[in-house]
């Protein structure tokens, strides 16, 4: 299982993961070099979606959701589990993000693993996994 992190959490916080769960892979948008600086929400979603197998993508830009029409549409024909971090997750220090980052790991591979349809989660501040909904009804 493949879990794809965007340039809205830390590439540290992903790094991190990737050294600490060897059975899966963990990569940060900033790592892989098919995207720079300048790439396009929706060419990234389409892009994750088009590998097999699919990546449980990771974000914190909740506007993707909310806000952005183009981005949203991309999300919900993805066919991608994707994992949102509320803004409250941002408004704490790195060290503090790793720590709710680690609190949560095993609920977001044990949930995004038993998905048997893309499905949207959030990730509160306190570091609880939300089912909130299927990707496509975004």
């Amino acid at each position: 299982m493949k879990f794809f992190f965007d340039r809205n959490i830390a590439k540290q916080l992903a790094r991190m993961l990737d050294g600490y769960d060897t059975e899966r892979e963990v990569l940060h948008l900033d790592d892989d070099p098919r995207f720079n600086p300048r790439s396009e929400d929706v060419f990234i979603i389409e892009a994750l979606a088009s590998e097999r197998p699919k990546p449980v993508f990771l974000t914190g830009d909740m506007n993707m959701r909310t806000k952005h029409p183009q981005e949203r549409k991309a999300l919900a024909a993805s066919g991608l589990t994707v994992v949102f971090f509320r803004k409250t997750f941002h408004n704490t220090p790195v060290h503090v993000q790793a720590m709710k980052l680690l609190k949560a790991w095993p609920d977001i591979v044990n949930q995004a693993g038993a998905c048997d349809r893309p499905t949207a989660f959030e990730v509160s501040a306190n570091a609880k996994l939300i089912r909130t909904c299927l990707t496509k009804d975004l």
